[in-house]
């Protein structure tokens, strides 16, 4: 299970990394589906090295809708290499009948880590995991759920009925 949902936010990544196309950014293993990024408002800061969507951003590349308040890319000083993609606030991710959502999500390129925080939940179908924090290691397909002293992870695995053949 942890699986699926590692392939599931390495699409996620996937989709935020096209979005520094503004900035001439080559990345190498990314789908050429197009990507379409709307929102209220843009603004790029060369002295921060970051760009900043907000106001009911959404992405959309290949089936996939990523709904946020706002979306940073965050780039090196060389504007060929992106350091880090954040979702804020009302994060929703969904593809194929799986949906994550959470109030934070961030990608580190340089870590391969995507963590969801505040309120983290992923689920397909029935389906669910959530936690105080959820750490996706992309390089090494593994994943953690972490709480908070005084909650608990909680998952909710729902076996598929089995047919009977004659």
């Amino acid at each position: 299970m942890a699986r699926i949902y590692s392939i599931f936010l390495f699409f996620l990544l996937n989709v935020l990394l096209t979005g520094a196309a503004w900035s001439q950014t080559t990345v190498s293993g990314v789908g050429s589906a197009p990507l379409e990024i709307t929102s209220q408002r843009l603004e790029a800061d060369g002295a921060l090295r970051e760009v900043v969507f907000s106001g009911k951003v959404v992405a959309v590349q290949d089936g996939m809708i990523i709904r946020s308040n706002k979306l940073i890319v965050r780039y090196l000083a060389s504007r060929e290499e992106i350091s880090s993609v954040e979702a804020v606030g009302e994060v929703r991710i969904e593809k194929s009948g799986r949906i994550a959502t959470a109030g934070r999500g961030l990608y580190e390129v340089a870590e391969g880590t995507v963590v969801l925080t505040e309120t983290p939940r992923v689920q397909q179908g029935e389906n669910s995991i959530e936690g105080d924090e959820i750490v996706f290691f992309l390089e090494e397909d593994r994943s953690i759920v972490k709480s908070r002293s005084g909650s608990r992870v909680r998952a909710v695995l729902t076996p598929k009925e089995k047919t009977v053949g004659p």
